[in-house]
This record gives C-alpha cells, sequence and structure tokens, in this order.
C-alpha cells in the first residue's frame, strides 16, 4: 500500500470488505502503438519482467493490507496482455488467487489483440480460470487498420474469434471503431453484421477519440487526412442502434451491446459506482470515499516509485457520480434512491435541480421517465454528451 494512503488503511479494509470488489490489472506493453493511442504503454520489453514482478507483489501486498477481500470480476487490460507468456498469466492469476478471496468471482476477463494470440496461448488462458475474452479488433478492413496502427489484418481478427472459441471462452466480445478516417456507414453495417456472424456474446463500438496528442492527430492537423462529420458519425450510432438488436446484440449502455445474460460485469461496475481497485501503471481505484491513480510513468512505477494522484470524494462529487455514470445504461437508474441519497448529504435541492432539467427533455423526447426510473431514450442516448454534462 502506498504510503500516502496508509493513513487510510482502516476505511479501505472496511470499504474493501462491504462488497465484492472488481480487481483490475494493468499490462502496459505492446508490440507496436497504434496510431491513435494515448494510453499508458510501451514497446520496451526490457521493462516486462520487472513490471509482472512488481504488479505481482502489489497483489499480494494489496490483498495482505485489506485481509483478504472477496472480489467477484477479474480485469486483465492494457496494453496487450496477451503478450504475456502463460507463466507470466500464470504467476499474475496464482497471486491474485492467493491474495483475494476469489470464492464470489462471476467473470475473469482478459484483453487480446488479434495479432498476438495463438491456440496454445488461449487454451493455456482458459486453463488458468480466464472465462471471458475481449479482442481489440477495431475495424474488418485492412486499409483502416493500417490508418490505425493494428497490427492484424481482418482475416486474422476473424481467425482469432475462431481461436477464442475452440479454446474454450465461451464469452468473446469484440471491438468496433467508428469515426475512422475514411470509414463509411456502409462499412461499419458490415462489419458489425460479420462480427455477429460469428456468434460473439459482446461488442463494444467506440468512438475514435483524439483529444489528446497521437500520430493520427497529426495526420488530421496536417491536413493529411479528414473525420467524419458529426453527422456522418451520429448516423452510424443511430444505424447501430437499429441494427445490433436484428443481430441479436442489445443495447446495455451507451457503446455496448450484448447477448441476454452477457454483458460486461466488471465494467458495469464503473457505471453503477461499485468498489474497484486497480493496480499496475495508471491503474484506477475507487474504495469508498477514496479514489487514486497509480503513476502512468512505467519504469517508475516498477521500481516502486511515482506519484501517486490520489482524492477524498465530497458529498457533490460522490453524488453527482451516480446519475453521470448511472444514465450510460438503458436501464437508467432508480431516481427516488438518488434523492434518498441526496437528502442523507444535504444536497436535496441540487438533486430537485437536475429532475427539473430532466423533466425538460423528457418533453423533448430525450429522457424517458417510468415513475420513479429515469433512463435516456434512444435519440438521447445520441446526444448524451451534452445531457450529461449536467452532472459534471
Amino acid at each position: 500500500m502506498n504510503p500516502e494512503l496508509a493513513g487510510h488503511r482502516e476505511a479501505l479494509r472496511t470499504a474493501a470488505h462491504a462488497q465484492p470488489l472488481g480487481l483490475y490489472l494493468h499490462v502496459p506493453f505492446c508490440l507496436d502503438r497504434c496510431t491513435y493511442c494515448s494510453f499508458t504503454t510501451t514497446r520496451d520489453h526490457s521493462l516486462q519482467t520487472p513490471t509482472i514482478q512488481r504488479l505481482s507483489a502489489e497483489v499480494e501486498s494489496w490483498g495482505a493490507a485489506l485481509e483478504r477481500p472477496a472480489v467477484d470480476t477479474l480485469y486483465l487490460g492494457g496494453g496487450t496482455p496477451s503478450l504475456l507468456t502463460l507463466e507470466e498469466l500464470g504467476d499474475l492469476t496464482q497471486a491474485a488467487r492467493g491474495a483475494f478471496d476469489l470464492g464470489p468471482l462471476v467473470e475473469a476477463t482478459l484483453e487480446a489483440n488479434p495479432g498476438t494470440v495463438d491456440l496454445a496461448w488461449l487454451q493455456g488462458a482458459r486453463r488458468l480460470g480466464w472465462d471471458r475474452i475481449s479482442l481489440g479488433i477495431q475495424a474488418l478492413d485492412d486499409t483502416l487498420l493500417a490508418r490505425l496502427g493494428r497490427i492484424h489484418g481482418a482475416a486474422q481478427a476473424l481467425e482469432a474469434l475462431d481461436l477464442a472459441e475452440r479454446a474454450g471462452f465461451s464469452r468473446r466480445s469484440a471491438d468496433l471503431m467508428v469515426g475512422i478516417p475514411g470509414q463509411s456507414l456502409s462499412k461499419v453495417i458490415h462489419d458489425a453484421r460479420r462480427l455477429a456472424e460469428t456468434g460473439i456474446e459482446h461488442l463494444s463500438v467506440y468512438l475514435l477519440d483524439l483529444d489528446k496528442a497521437c500520430p493520427l492527430r497529426a495526420e488530421i492537423d496536417a491536413g493529411r487526412l479528414a473525420l467524419p462529420s458529426e453527422d456522418e458519425v451520429a448516423d452510424v450510432f443511430e444505424a447501430l442502434q437499429v441494427e445490433l438488436p436484428r443481430l441479436g446484440l442489445a443495447p446495455y449502455e451507451i457503446s455496448n451491446y450484448a447477448k441476454p445474460g452477457a454483458e460486461s460485469i466488471h465494467n458495469t461496475r464503473y457505471w453503477i459506482r461499485r468498489p474497484y481497485l486497480g493496480l499496475g501503471p495508471s491503474a484506477a481505484s475507487q474504495l469508498g470515499d477514496l479514489r487514486w491513480i497509480e503513476s502512468a510513468v512505467i519504469p517508475a512505477w516498477a521500481e516502486g516509485r511515482g506519484e501517486l494522484d490520489w482524492q477524498i470524494l465530497d458529498g457533490l462529487e460522490a453524488l453527482s457520480e451516480i446519475p453521470l455514470l448511472g444514465l450510460r445504461l438503458h436501464r437508467g437508474l432508480d431516481w427516488a434512491d438518488l434523492r434518498h441519497r441526496a437528502d442523507a448529504v444535504n444536497l436535496r435541492p441540487i438533486c430537485d435541480a437536475w429532475e427539473g432539467k430532466l423533466r425538460g427533455l423528457a418533453k423533448e423526447g430525450l429522457v424517458l421517465w417510468d415513475r420513479d426510473r429515469v433512463a435516456l431514450s434512444a435519440r438521447g442516448m445520441l446526444m448524451s454528451n451534452g445531457i450529461l454534462q449536467m452532472f459534471v
């Protein structure tokens, strides 16, 4: 446990035992860096061994500090976790089993790049207990994939989905990216249909985000490439809202679709504000009113150095996050419960002001009220960025 958090040990321990945690482990290594990427990753594989050793040690240290709390979701993200050797993956898995109570575990997800997996590795991961895989496919067009700097092609992406099924992964998720320069609506729909044909249980649809500096942003700023217009992107999302349910993938969150019962349990915990512990460079955690982010400087993190960014959430910050995140879900949220929480921290006037705005948006067809349950409409989902700003 970081010395800055040691003074809050008892509060952290209490929060960790109030309900099962989600445990996220960040593996920051990639074969190459995608042209749109601003995540904490590195191609310096000389750092891999010390980083994985430190990550295993951190798992053991936090498990001891929190007195072996229960974990019901496990998520290995990156970076490219599929670059780990099976021995390294086994060490991390064993560390988690030894340090935390995995008796309540209902989901163990690992991210993988289609260009880095083979059947033997996938079978080994499945034997270690990983039961859900998320493949970063992004598109099924080789020209677009090259533009994104992906190391795989369309055929390899589809093969990876098949290999994962053959290895025993009954829960497979694919990422599909929208808003790529040169990407047409018909191409997105084609890719969505082709992915659905493979029988995947889950699809995440992401808008290309170029807010931070990256090579693709530089190409666009220089005028060599052009992003689709906002209207074109909105048309794509609207078309997917119609097409994906026809393909058996129902929307359950703004950007996520799944077969019934195949929703990501780990990711849903973020939207309903369940506790999570994140370990690894740049990993985020929230236990009770405490939130922190690990150092993003990979060599420093691996050596136990680097600054921790942490805060104690006040009542308004904690309250506002409930609708800010909860309204991303198609099921929406229980507004009566939010009023009750607002009363408990003397913030009912703010809650009532939010409600007034949402009631007004309902008259425009952007929000749906069913007694005390509130959710965004299909059109409201398309305009969610603007609507959710009221809670920021």
